[in-house]
């Protein structure tokens, strides 16, 4: 951590000189050490010059796979400055509660025996009373609670069969460099191995999903790369703060406040009262001539549209 005296793009600098070469070598540098930055928020530079013209990120934290495996969610955060021409940053590696975690439905769950009957379950039984889109949440929250109980005791469940079967596959390779195996004995090996197989390709399959990454599918899910994408996209997708007001919020009671004022402000009505349109002599429908327009199709009207698409296709 400290001052680098370099940046690693162009986007790091205003107004001053950038060179190319420099931060190519400091790029290298960081590559070369297997160290890892988190993003900065709070302000996007750290140095500005005595006359306030010229602004650059010259400090920052690298960190090692070993500490980012360790503390993926922490963040760092540019402090303001008094009388220095450098701004303070700050590591915080304390998290951040923001309340309860998404709820994230794997494809592999699709493959586990009764979920599916659950699911259908759930929903027969599910009773409300109340408005319609108030009924649809709360549904939504009981069979999420539901799968969320169900796969706990699912997970429990097949742990402790996972482990089983690896050492029955031991005792019975161990029972083998003694004795030839009979066909029963060779029939429950097989099938406490493809058993650990498939279980071994559902985690692949979460692993593939949470990382978002080629490298899941091609089956090098064990690397410290692979861990390193997975600890990425956390790190690079949670965010630990905004810019409210200019001034940098890291509450999470504030920052939430601030996304919802600014979603709810894309669908405000910014004319509360629009010109209405009078233009006289209009022809317009009559009340009866409305109606026929939302009126179901008739039986004779299908027949008739039918037979004439069939006589013109005919001839």
């Amino acid at each position: 951590m400290g001052d680098f005296n370099e940046v690693s793009n162009e986007s790091e600098r205003l107004n001053s000189e950038f060179i190319a070469s420099n931060a190519e070598s400091f790029n290298q540098f960081i590559l070369s050490a297997g160290l890892i930055e988190y993003n900065m928020g709070g302000g996007n530079f750290t140095y500005i010059s005595d006359r306030g013209d010229k602004l650059s990120k010259l400090d920052r934290f690298l960190v090692c796979l070993g500490f980012m495996e360790n503390w993926p969610t922490a963040s760092v955060t540019a402090l303001s400055r008094d009388v220095s021409d450098h701004r303070p940053i700050l590591l915080s590696t304390t998290l951040t509660d923001y309340g309860h975690i998404p709820f994230r439905c794997f494809n592999s769950w699709l493959d586990i025996p009764g979920l599916s009957g659950l699911v259908q379950q759930v929903c027969h039984n599910f009773v409300f009373n109340g408005p319609t889109d108030m009924a649809l949440t709360v549904k939504l929250r009981w069979i999420k609670n539901n799968i969320k109980a169900w796969l706990k005791v699912e997970k429990d469940r097949s742990g402790g069969e996972y482990l089983s079967k690896k050492n029955r596959i031991h005792s019975l390779e161990s029972l083998a460099k003694m004795r030839n195996l009979e066909i029963e004995e060779l029939n429950e090996r097989a099938e406490c191995i493809n058993f650990i197989m498939e279980a071994d390709c559902r985690k692949l399959l979460d692993a593939k999903q949470k990382s978002r990454s080629r490298w899941a599918f091609e089956g090098d899910e064990n690397t410290a790369f692979y861990h390193n994408v997975i600890n990425s996209n956390l790190c690079n997708n949670r965010i630990n703060g905004i810019m409210v007001n200019g001034v940098w919020s890291a509450d999470p009671v504030a920052v939430k406040e601030a996304f919802y004022q600014f979603f709810a402000n894309q669908f405000v009505e910014p004319m509360v009262s629009r010109p209405p349109i009078t233009c006289q002599h209009m022809a317009s429908l009559s009340t009866a001539e409305a109606t026929t327009l939302v009126e179901p199709f008739s039986m004779s009207e299908i027949k008739e549209a039918i037979w004439r698409f069939a006589m013109v296709r005919a001839s």
